[in-house]
């Protein structure tokens, strides 16, 4: 629980919360919003805090739509953060094909829950959200609603108008360029010229800048897959790569959740050791070694359905029937916005692929744009926006390709 004291907007947001958990009339759900850096996460803590000494609330849970953004929450001090998924369903068992499936819980934190926090509300898609409802207790949704609608449904909590709005930045976001820039793409602008404004540099998408997407220590992140996996490959190519198989040192991501082994979608780590074929029961799988992201300690064997990152080698490749006791990795040399959200880097940088999401560009470009904690590179395509501009120098660039598109 934060130490320090709520701002006066915080104060009003926590009077407008408590008014609404206090009265059985009010309608199930509360949503506060408020853009990137105007404190979302510690309002919500300011808010627990009241109404566990005020409301006598004893039983809560916080959930996100998915694991990565739950394991942010858990890192920003809630400990009890779980998935969504993981709170609402629970694995269960065919009694004639002996497959499993998930179905709605009746046990669990939720069913002792006077209070449902639903952070990063944006994502959640509308058959999720229609199960929340069934539970009739209350929700409290935290969600920027600028970010990306979810890809399933259109948001069925941040259709309307927010109940709350924060847009008083905090005084760090003030200071930070990256705050500064995703307020102007809000605003439906861009800069006035290419350039850098400290470690946020917004530069045009040619082939002078090909080599700053190829940075190992910044996450790259595109919009579509052909994107990614057009510059996967080439990356791959860069480091000498040649085999399907990830080599050590490669980057990769987890794509689905497995609690039991504290693995969650969206978590990054490194291959500490060339891939292999598994064998015995497991042959035609690969084991991995990996460290992630956040642990001590590295995973020595990882048995993974190959699949995803053979998709980038072969056209048309169709997703099998996985066992839901395997694991899925793909590599995270470059990740989609949509599979960035609920997750913070160091650096990023971003490949412009706003006009692939036509109505969406502008919250596009927000939400890549806000993934970036400190140091930011926009490459900006098809956009002319002049003014004297220098390429910036890391020191871990790769070397460009011919190519540039």
């Amino acid at each position: 629980m934060p130490s320090d004291t709520p701002t006066d907007e915080q104060h009003r947001a926590i009077q407008a919360i408590d008014a609404w958990y206090a009265d059985d009339q009010a309608p199930q759900v509360f949503w506060l919003a408020g853009e990137a850096g105007t404190g979302k996460s510690k309002t919500t803590a300011f808010v627990l805090e009241h109404l566990q000494e005020r409301r006598r609330l004893k039983d809560y849970v916080v959930g996100s739509p998915t694991g990565k953004a739950a394991q942010v929450l858990r890192q920003k001090g809630i400990d009890s953060a779980a998935t969504l998924h993981s709170l609402l369903y629970a694995p269960r068992k065919d009694g004639d094909t002996g497959e499993l499936y998930f179905a709605r819980r009746a046990d669990g934190p939720l069913a002792e829950a006077d209070l449902i926090v639903c952070d990063e509300g944006s994502m959640v898609g509308d058959d999720v959200a229609r199960d929340l409802l069934r539970t009739e207790k209350k929700i409290l949704v935290i969600a920027d609603d600028y970010q990306l609608p979810p890809v399933s449904g259109q948001g069925m909590f941040t259709g309307g108008e927010p109940d709350f709005r924060l847009t008083e930045p905090h005084r760090t976001a003030r200071e930070s360029p990256v705050i500064r820039l995703a307020h102007l793409l809000r605003q439906q602008q861009l800069p006035r010229r290419f350039g850098s404004v400290g470690k946020v540099h917004v530069l045009p998408l040619e082939r002078g800048t090909q080599s700053l997407v190829m940075r190992p220590s910044s996450q790259a992140i595109c919009g579509t897959h052909r994107v990614r996996t057009t510059y996967t490959k080439r990356m791959r190519s860069l480091l000498g790569h040649e085999s399907v198989m990830p080599q050590a040192g490669e980057r990769v991501i987890c794509r689905r959740n497995q609690k039991d082994e504290g693995l969650f979608n969206g978590m990054i780590g490194s291959m500490t050791r060339a891939a292999t074929e598994a064998r015995g029961r497991d042959a035609g799988l690969w084991s991995l070694g990996v460290q992630m992201e956040d642990e001590v300690r590295s995973r020595s064997k990882l048995i993974v359905h190959p699949w995803m990152f053979q998709a980038h080698y072969t056209d048309g490749t169709v997703q099998p029937r996985v066992g839901k006791d395997i694991q899925m990795y793909d590599w995270a040399w470059l990740i989609t916005c949509h599979a960035s959200q609920g997750s913070e880097f160091p650096s990023v940088t971003v490949i412009d692929d706003s006009a692939a999401f036509r109505e969406h560009r502008w919250r596009w470009l927000y939400t890549a744009v806000t993934r970036s904690r400190d140091e930011l590179v926009l490459l900006l395509r098809n956009t002319e926006l002049g003014g004297p501009w220098r390429l910036p120098v890391f020191g871990d660039e790769l070397p460009s390709s011919p190519s540039s598109r």
